[in-house]
């Protein structure tokens, strides 16, 4: 993914924390299955997005300590690993209405 595009989906999951398993982006999806574990690039989106989720989710800015944003970005990488494959195998969504950032349930 070119810096461009690196840089409008940073922005994009700070602006959409709130979006749904479903509404997740393809090249996202993509760009997470592409390799054996998150890219730089992966952790900043995830990490951009989960620390959104959790100002929604507490209606105020908080600041988690590392290794909780570390295992979210783990476990969020992961979902869009899984989010890839079922969109491949054309298999419906387990959890579309889910919120794409949120670490939930995951653990």
């Amino acid at each position: 993914m070119d810096p461009a595009m690196e840089e409008h989906f940073l922005k994009f999951a700070a602006e959409n924390p709130g979006m749904m398993c479903s509404e997740a982006p393809v090249e996202i999806l993509e760009a997470s299955a592409a390799d054996a574990e998150p890219t730089k690039f992966l952790e900043d989106y995830f990490s951009a997005g989960y620390h959104g989720w959790l100002a929604l989710k507490f209606g105020r800015s908080i600041h988690p300590p590392q290794d909780r944003v570390d295992r979210a970005i783990i476990v969020l990488w992961l979902r869009a690993c899984l989010l890839n494959t079922g969109r491949i195998l054309g298999r419906q969504e387990s959890e579309p209405d889910q919120p794409f950032f949120s670490d939930d349930g995951l653990y």
